[in-house]
């Protein structure tokens, strides 16, 4: 499989990226309140949920992971 291929699913933010496929198969939403500047919102929790970095909030981020170890998928990553 190329690069292309598997970054297809992945959502790409300024540094922030986040496995799509792995979001449409969680039920903890621990995303959402792990971060205490709260940049991400889930959306479409009931059908195919979607972890999103709020736009005017990502430059909050101080990196500190806190996300990147609750997310029991690891779904979230951090350049």
């Amino acid at each position: 499989m190329s690069n292309a291929e598997e970054q297809k699913n992945i959502a790409n933010y300024k540094f922030h990226h986040i496995d799509l496929d792995k979001c449409k198969i969680c039920k903890d939403f621990s995303c959402e309140n792990a971060c205490f500047r709260g940049i991400y919102e889930v959306i479409d929790k009931e059908s195919m949920p979607k972890c999103t970095v709020i736009e005017d909030r990502e430059d909050r981020c101080v990196k500190c992971h806190i996300c990147t170890t609750l997310c029991k998928l690891r779904a979230i990553l951090i350049d």
